[in-house]
């Protein structure tokens, strides 16, 4: 059972804004609050300049008024209404005891007042005078209209200053954000094998664009060192260790079986068999060569595997029962399936054993590795997933004492190889087991009798 994560959900599932859009709207709603505040001091401006006007024309009428009432000691009872600007203007002189002309609009108090009915704004003046009462009323409605159309100027520039300012701060964001995109499209490339593009010049672009360039060659140059290097090890080593080889198989052949040297030739024999292992493997993880892919029995590469760790497997008390039904054939590199199954082989060899390891394939193209030793404790299994995803210290702890190192090199190769490698194990519980799956990709190409012998295990 492969465990993969699953998909996100919820808050997590959602999609996170990026740094150009980030850019843009922070630079908008910056504006934004500019705006705001500049419009509201400007609105609140106009309109106390409004109503300093509009005391001031009804001060001065006010004031023609008591002019107008010295000099006529018997005034009329209504005077003339008088225009002004803006609005219009009333005044009646009554006796003091009568009431006032406009009940809802007059109080009997002196001094000024603003209100507003109906829609309208009114404002009125009451005083006494030698002939009784002056009331003053104030039209100023138009006014306070010059002040809504200019609140409605203020908003619609507002919105078009704001609708500006997203497109020069998307324009900017763009700008800022640039170097930023080509550097990712250059590692995307980067990892594809693709050719590196010209860099820009003459800005912080350019700067950035030579300092990764100058990252990639060295990462390229170092690869190549290391690629180079484990070629040319395992070519100057491996004709002494075929000749060192030949010589064990000879001193073998001279040397009884019942002789304690035949049992240290035969464990010269097998370390021999590791060390050219090991080369082979480090020229494998470092190299992927389409060429390589052919089509591979799954059942007699398990066999192969076998026949070298056989005699260390059988002193450990490892007994492997090969369940993949003969003529099971995937397109593959054969070597890196053999560096796969080397590892897998050992490491339940050196951490699983006594205990029988039971091989089947499942579906789609999965072999299955099945042992019923004392199982993987959960603190452990966790710390060698971590160390095999490349997040533990190998300071603190090493792989050898997780039981990865093997499960490590094989997870490499599966990286390389585009395969993938998933571990459970159940060690508290009665029988415990450990079980590794090798799954293949679902859309290698792959020959029909895969599918035909997995259909006859599983029936």
């Amino acid at each position: 059972m492969a465990t993969g994560q699953q998909p996100p959900t919820g808050l997590s599932a959602v999609r996170p804004m990026s740094l150009a859009n980030r850019v843009t709207w922070a630079l908008t709603g910056s504006v934004a609050l500019f705006l705001l505040v500049i419009c509201l001091l400007a609105y609140e401006a106009f309109a106390q300049m409004e109503d300093d006007l509009v005391d001031e024309v009804l001060a001065g009428q006010v004031q023609a008024l008591r002019d107008d009432l010295r000099a006529q000691r018997n005034p009329s009872t209504v005077l003339s209404a008088r225009a002004s600007d803006g609005g219009r203007i009333q005044a009646w002189v009554l006796p003091a005891d009568a009431r006032p002309p406009e009940d809802d609009l007059f109080d009997q108090a002196a001094g000024a007042r603003e209100l507003h009915r109906d829609g309208r704004t009114w404002h009125t003046w009451v005083e006494a005078v030698p002939q009784g009462r002056l009331y003053v009323l104030y039209d100023a409605t138009a006014h306070e209209d010059r002040v809504r159309a200019f609140g409605g100027v203020l908003a619609a520039g507002a919105v078009a200053a704001l609708i500006c300012a997203w497109l020069l701060a998307r324009r900017l964001a763009r700008r800022v954000v640039a170097p930023i995109g080509i550097v990712s499209e250059r590692l995307s490339a980067w990892s594809r094998g693709g050719a590196p593009a010209p860099a820009p010049r003459g800005d912080e672009a350019a700067q950035l664009i030579e300092a990764f360039n100058c990252l990639q060659d060295h990462v390229d140059r170092s690869m190549a060192f290391e690629r180079q290097f484990a070629a040319n090890l395992s070519h100057e080593l491996r004709t002494p260790l075929a000749a060192l080889r030949t010589d064990v198989e000879m001193a073998l052949l001279e040397t009884a079986s019942d002789s304690p040297l035949c049992e240290r030739l035969q464990r010269m024999l097998t370390q021999i068999d590791a060390a050219a292992a090991s080369l082979s493997e480090a020229v494998a993880m470092n190299s992927i060569d389409p060429a390589r892919i052919q089509s591979v029995d799954l059942a007699g590469a398990l066999d192969e595997a076998w026949f070298a760790m056989q005699p260390t497997a059988q002193a450990r008390g490892l007994t492997l029962l090969n369940r993949v039904p003969p003529g099971s054939v995937c397109r593959l590199d054969p070597y890196a399936l053999l560096i796969v199954l080397r590892n897998l082989l050992r490491n339940a060899i050196e951490h699983a054993a006594p205990a029988t390891l039971t091989v089947g394939l499942a579906q789609p193209a999965t072999l299955r590795f099945h042992d019923d030793g004392p199982g993987i404790p959960a603190e452990r299994l966790a710390r060698l997933r971590e160390w095999r995803d490349g997040r533990t210290d190998l300071k603190s702890s090493s792989p050898t004492e997780t039981g990865g190192l093997g499960l490590a090199i094989a997870q490499r190769v599966c990286e390389l190889q585009g395969w993938e490698l998933a571990i459970t194990s159940s060690h508290a519980d009665t029988p415990s087991w450990t079980e590794v799956r090798l799954i293949l990709p679902p859309d290698a190409p792959r020959r029909p009798e895969v599918f035909s012998a997995s259909r006859q295990q599983n029936s």
